[in-house]
């Protein structure tokens, strides 16, 4: 009897199928290491921003300890409100970087603003309302507003 096989899995099959895997494999293994990759670079991105925006933090509360100790004196040499809040403007006029506003209201008739660089596209914007101490209340400003703004 001469009989022939004419069915089943043959070698050359095998090896597409190995080749196949073998294919899918490296593609997932390039696709794995650009998706690391790419996460790596946002990490940096991110610790470089973080890192910026704390340093700005920073230099603004270096400002605002600045601010308020100037502040203080100048309380020290006023007798009332009215002549605290006059002679705010006067302390910061050869600073350049704070802008003194005067307002029509009563009770913080003053703004101090300023702004710090972040990067080159952003910006910490302070503002703060000066304050007249009163009995058992010593700040000598209230933190209006502290944001991240888009540099001008």
């Amino acid at each position: 009897m001469n009989k022939k096989f004419k069915g089943g899995v043959n070698v050359g099959t095998s090896s597409v199928l190995v080749s196949f895997v073998l294919l899918c494999m490296v593609s997932f293994a390039a696709l794995t290491y650009l998706s690391a990759h790419s996460d790596y670079n946002l990490s940096l991105q991110t610790a470089q921003r973080t890192t910026e925006y704390y340093e700005a933090n920073r230099m603004a509360e270096l400002y605002m300890a600045n601010i308020e100790g100037l502040l203080s004196k100048s309380l020290k040499t006023c007798s009332n409100a009215g002549d605290y809040y006059s002679s705010i403007p006067g302390l910061f006029t050869d600073n350049d970087m704070i802008l003194v506003s005067e307002e029509e209201s009563r009770d913080n008739p003053v703004t101090i603003s300023y702004t710090v660089p972040i990067n080159e596209s952003l910006e910490l914007s302070i503002t703060l309302k000066a304050h007249y101490p009163e009995d058992g209340d010593d700040s000598l400003f209230i933190i209006e507003s502290w944001n991240t703004s888009v540099a001008k």
